[in-house]
């Protein structure tokens, strides 16, 4: 693998996910994660501030759309 390559926070996340589904959250540390994404624990921590961000990082950016779509629906639509 090149010294570096794009994409970094991809590669951590799919990797972090990969181990959860196998392992389970607890069973699965930092450097697991980096290494099955052949990147350091340095470049993990240059992306996430812990391991629960590569589930929870995007909450706020959905919970973001999902109000403002809610918003735009008329008063009195069904659900």
């Amino acid at each position: 693998m090149a010294r570096w390559t794009p994409d970094a926070r991809s590669r951590l996340a799919k990797a972090a996910l990969a181990l959860y589904i196998e392992r389970g959250f607890e069973q699965t540390t930092v450097a697991e994660i980096a290494g099955r994404a052949g990147l350091t624990e340095r470049t993990f921590f240059r992306h996430f501030a812990d391991k629960r961000e590569v589930l929870f990082g995007g909450s706020a950016v959905l919970e973001a759309g999902l109000v403002a779509a809610v918003a735009q629906v008329p008063d009195g639509s069904p659900l």
